[in-house]
């Protein structure tokens, strides 16, 4: 099941999504909940993407939102990209990944102490 462009329009971005239910997998409920909330406080502020595997040097935008619409939206409109250019798709692959790497980071921090 893929959730490229969120879970349906004007949605929460897939890779969150995707991103709360690894959590959900090895985080009590408390913990995930605090964990999911710091992912998705990081998410709104972070500059995307930061990775860019293609070596397209990608504009990189704040969406100040959860939303697949707004995230993609706001950079589309700050590039002039079109949602059908192959750019937009490294965008996303970009933040998804980015969001991979926090997820592992945030597990780390708070779980890799019980290990």
């Amino acid at each position: 099941m893929s959730f490229a462009g969120g879970f349906q329009q004007a949605t929460l971005c897939g890779s969150l999504g995707v991103a709360a239910a690894a959590i959900g997998m090895v985080a009590d409920e408390k913990l995930q909940k605090q964990l999911v909330s710091d992912l998705i406080r990081w998410y709104k502020d972070f500059p995307f993407p930061k990775y860019q595997p293609a070596g397209l040097n990608l504009t990189t935008t704040v969406s100040k939102s959860e939303l697949c619409r707004d995230s993609v939206g706001k950079w589309m409109e700050a590039t002039g990209i079109a949602y059908d250019d192959p750019k937009r798709k490294e965008r996303c692959a970009g933040l998804t990944a980015d969001v991979a790497s926090r997820v592992v980071e945030l597990l780390n921090e708070h779980l890799g102490k019980q290990v």
